[in-house]
């Protein structure tokens, strides 16, 4: 993108409408990826960010070990699949946690799952194929044997000085076993960012209080606190503050002294009653942007000392789907991940686009997985007022300005998860 080609003027009414890519890019090459680290016990690393490669110092398995309950078996050459009945002496009894004696050729060894192989052994038969003499001393198997068999060798899950998990990953649950798998106790991980949030609108109100004529309940309240929750964003909410520019200027003073990050949704366009841009201003720095795109047209972008800001639209849909686009993968870039933009999947649409739109719209639509490709079919209702068409929808899906097509076209296809 060439950014001299942007006014950041603030001016609204001048201000090109960028593309989504344009703004995107922007706002990710302004995001400045978070260094703070600290250390966490395995147990408190879930959806911690790693700060550091990590690198095995040991083999896993360290030994050549039974992948199953049965007779290890010190095969002879002449014994390797051969067919018909073959008789073991059993010499030894191997639990895990215990190591047994050399296996002479022609012996068997009891054996249990994760026992360690002992020397001399070349394979192992499960005990369902053999079958114990009376006196418990013999066994015979009617199954051609081969060498290796049922045996996990040493390092065959990982291989000591083998990066395991990379810098920049959102650890899971199967992260944190791997990492206990090769002894690591602790992790060092980027300190979850502290994001800050309030809501303008005298018309806001919480749900439980008694809605008066022309008040709305505050839904874009829950909706941040949840996403940046899923995000592991550390949480400082002023809830719904006085709508005028003192009350703002207050607000947006106490967050930017504590927090990575502002986020707040409506005020930023330019009535009379919109407090949040001026305060922005007068505080700090502020990048207005108006972009081509349905739902969502208004977002701010902007800094207060080391505390950035973005300002989401205020309608609820709005305001979820700018944050989706553009604010969940700035946070993501800011908290370390390496993968932080949103993937799209190829789709086919259900439905025809028969008249153009000037802006690329981001349609809610609920995915087929029947059909392939996969195929997304709209929601009636696509208004950024209608909520409920963002519970319904598991995806967005991406139609390009001045675009018609018929059903069946392939398109960019967000999933909401």
């Amino acid at each position: 993108m060439n950014k001299k080609k942007i006014d950041n003027t603030c001016n609204q009414a001048s201000q090109p409408l960028l593309s989504t890519h344009d703004a995107l890019e922007f706002l990710l090459n302004a995001s400045i990826v978070n260094t703070h680290t600290h250390t966490v016990a395995l147990d408190d690393a879930l959806r911690q960010i790693l700060a550091h490669d990590i690198r095995a110092n040991i083999n896993v398995p360290e030994f050549d070990n039974s992948a199953m309950d049965g007779y290890a078996i010190a095969l002879k050459p002449e014994q390797i699949s051969v067919p018909g009945i073959l008789n073991f002496k059993i010499t030894d009894r191997i639990q895990a946690g215990s190591t047994g004696n050399t296996l002479a050729p022609g012996c068997a060894a009891r054996i249990f799952t994760g026992a360690p192989i002992p020397q001399g052994a070349n394979t192992v038969i499960m005990q369902e194929v053999c079958e114990v003499s009376k006196e418990g001393d013999y066994i015979e198997t009617w199954q051609p044997l081969s060498l290796d068999e049922n045996i996990r060798p040493l390092g065959n899950d990982i291989q000591s000085g083998a990066v395991i998990l990379n810098k920049g990953r959102q650890l899971k649950a199967q992260d944190i076993a791997l990492a206990a798998s090769i002894g690591v106790k602790e992790l060092e991980v980027f300190k979850p960012l502290k994001v800050g949030l309030f809501f303008t609108g005298d018309e806001l109100i919480n749900p439980g209080e008694t809605l008066k004529k022309g008040e709305i309940f505050n839904s874009n309240r829950y909706a941040l606190v949840a996403l940046l929750t899923q995000l592991n964003c550390d949480i400082v909410n002023l809830g719904n503050i006085k709508d005028n520019f003192s009350a703002t200027l207050d607000a947006l003073s106490t967050l930017a002294d504590d927090c990575d990050l502002i986020i707040t949704t409506g005020g930023v366009s330019v009535g009379e009653e919109d407090h949040v841009k001026p305060a922005v201003e007068k505080l700090g720095k502020l990048s207005l942007w108006r972009i081509k795109m349905k739902p969502g047209k208004p977002l701010a972008f902007g800094h207060i000392g080391k505390s950035a800001f973005i300002g989401l639209p205020g309608n609820p849909v709005s305001a979820m789907v700018t944050f989706f686009l553009f604010a969940q993968p700035f946070i993501k870039k800011m908290q370390g991940i390496s993968n932080y933009k949103n993937q799209p999947i190829p789709v086919q649409a259900n439905f025809d686009w028969l008249r153009p739109r000037p802006r690329r719209e981001f349609v809610r639509v609920r995915l087929d997985q029947t059909t392939t490709p996969a195929s997304a079919s709209l929601y009636p209702k696509q208004g950024s007022d209608v909520l409920s068409s963002i519970v319904w929808a598991d995806g967005l899906l991406e139609i390009p300005e001045n675009s018609t097509f018929a059903q069946g076209e392939i398109l960019n296809y967000y999933p909401l998860t």
